[in-house]
């Protein structure tokens, strides 16, 4: 009784109630791929994996860039009438991105093909353009379900994603011939996805019928310039080094050597991103708030990292030391190396999960420019680290160590960097 009347308590706080739910469907949003993938891995190659990663690193590295992130703008207004025309506003420029993108690709077909370094990706290039619209429009409809508290909503999205992708992706493996049905099984969980993000946003009078007014739409766009300008930058820098050895490993050794850090990355890194995506959007939410009524967040912030590290800790070192055994055991010894790259990753992994939620925080102390520098270099000093594994030893184990000791490093320095602003009383906000 005395547990369950402290869990009650703790769930009656907002922010922990918001939390809990984004955190659930998070969990079970991850939790029905990986089960998945233990399948997946004994029907699909490793070339089919290794293109299938390729394709999801560039829906993420784009998804970055198709609304100029102008959805983060949404939440910051007091009035709904200009949330909503941002929100609008996002989604006409992720169909117009998404129409340019595809024209590019339509007179680019062959580079681009032999710049990505395997010729087998084929006529997949040509669903991104589809993809990362979908995306967008998913990106935008969860933070406008976000300012209006439909954080339940935002989990089923994640929920019905990974659930749709997952039964088509085994189908599609047991019953056909299609070599690419694990990238036809992702585009089918987007589109299935997207439709009840938009069914939601469009419902109980969250939109009501009003002229989407243009003049007014640049007049706000124009007012909160710095959060698409900066954030989009951000997001491109970081993504792209977070996936530069999904898109470099072929180029410089081989596909299966993509393969086995995808499937590292997928088992580890996606399900550690979505949590801390729902923290941070909810820390957002809540930080906003407290940084508009004048509070300090340094309390927040550490409270954060504290619950964050704790649920962390253990699973990490449990990766940490039986990796590789893990690894063979649910995929099959020729797995083993995906393991190994684990356990190399660990250090760096473990700092990006208590520092990814922060980057919401950033933006509200508008420190987007200081964001945008930090990654810049990251993503130079992580191109370095690989193209030196490869260049002085050509082993892909040296790349990939030099990958994750310059993650470690930077997140270390920006983690003193997030406890020392969020302590200051006045921050600037121009």
């Amino acid at each position: 009784m005395h547990k369950n009347g402290k869990y009650r308590i703790f769930l009656k706080h907002d922010i922990y109630k918001n939390i809990f739910i984004l955190f659930s469907g998070s969990t079970l949003a991850q939790v029905i791929p990986l089960l998945a993938t233990i399948l997946l891995t004994r029907i699909f190659g490793k070339e089919q994996f290794g293109i299938y990663f390729i394709y999801s690193s560039l829906c993420m590295v784009f998804s970055m860039l198709i609304s100029l992130k102008l959805e983060m703008a949404i939440i910051l207004p007091s009035k709904s009438s200009e949330g909503k025309i941002l929100f609008f506003s996002s989604l006409i420029i992720s169909l117009i991105l998404s129409t340019i993108l595809f024209i590019i690709i339509l007179l680019f077909y062959e580079p681009l093909n032999t710049l990505l370094g395997d010729k087998s990706i084929g006529n997949l290039l040509y669903f991104l353009p589809f993809s990362l619209l979908l995306l967008g429009v998913i990106q935008s409809s969860s933070f406008w379900l976000n300012r209006n508290n439909y954080f339940k909503a935002i989990s089923l999205i994640k929920v019905i994603k990974s659930t749709t992708s997952s039964i088509l992706q085994i189908i599609l493996g047991l019953f056909t011939v299609i070599k690419s049905g694990l990238v036809f099984g992702l585009v089918a969980g987007q589109l299935v996805s997207t439709i009840y993000a938009l069914s939601n946003s469009f419902k109980n009078k969250l939109i009501i019928s009003e002229k989407y007014k243009f003049e007014k739409a640049l007049k706000l766009i124009k007012k909160y310039k710095d959060v698409p300008i900066f954030n989009t930058s951000i997001a491109i820098s970081n993504t792209l080094s977070n996936h530069l050895p999904i898109l470099l490993l072929t180029v410089f050794y081989s596909i299966e050597m993509t393969a086995y850090y995808g499937l590292a990355h997928r088992v580890i890194a996606t399900p550690m991103g979505l949590i801390s995506q729902s923290v941070g959007q909810v820390l957002y939410n809540e930080s906003t708030k407290r940084f508009n009524a004048g509070e300090n967040l340094k309390k927040l912030i550490v409270s954060t990292y504290k619950k964050l590290f704790k649920l962390s800790i253990i699973p990490f070192i449990i990766l940490f030391f039986l990796g590789p055994i893990i690894f063979s055991f649910l995929f099959g010894n020729e797995w083993k190396i995906a393991g190994t790259f684990t356990q190399i990753l660990i250090p760096w992994l473990l700092l990006m999960f208590l520092n990814s939620p922060m980057t919401y925080v950033l933006t509200v102390l508008n420190k987007q420019k200081q964001l945008f520098v930090y990654d810049l270099f990251l993503l130079i000093f992580r191109f370095l680290a690989l193209f030196l594994g490869y260049y002085i030893f050509n082993n892909v184990l040296y790349s990939v160590s030099f990958f994750s000791l310059v993650g470690f490093t930077f997140n270390l320095f920006l983690l003193f960097f997030i406890l020392k602003i969020s302590n200051t009383q006045k921050i600037e906000t121009s």
